[in-house]
């Protein structure tokens, strides 16, 4: 429910959801660019009140970063691959949606590599 009130406050604040705009991918003048995972990078500050509180949720990234990072949504701070490696479903979501087009080649590629490295499956056979 805490979650639910803080979201409704940054929506209904004019000034504070104009800092917000989730159809480009940007988030006030940061814009919404990945840079280039060099290990630096460490994701939005926790105390700014444009931020909105889920940003990073997920915490600092584990390591082993590959490709773009991400300064916006619950991954802030995580490189793609980093983030392929934990939540794959995160990525799929990502590439349909607008915030995502910056990455969507990148993504594919990382996807793509997925499925090629995925177990064939079998189909279940009962035993008699």
């Amino acid at each position: 429910m805490r979650a639910l009130n803080e979201a409704w406050a940054v929506l209904k604040d004019e000034a504070r959801r104009a800092q917000l705009d989730f159809a480009s991918g940007t988030r006030g003048t940061g814009g919404g660019a990945g840079t280039p995972a060099s290990g630096a990078a460490s994701g939005p500050r926790r105390d700014d009140p444009n931020v909105p509180f889920w940003t990073g949720a997920h915490g600092p990234a584990p390591g082993r970063p590959h490709g773009s990072v991400l300064d916006f949504g619950i991954f802030a701070g995580w490189s793609l691959g980093e983030i392929m490696r934990r939540d794959r479903g995160y990525l799929m979501w990502l590439r349909d949606r607008a915030e995502g087009e910056p990455y969507a080649a990148e993504i594919a590629r990382l996807l793509e590599s997925s499925a090629a490295e995925q177990p064939e499956q079998r189909p279940y056979r009962r035993r008699s």
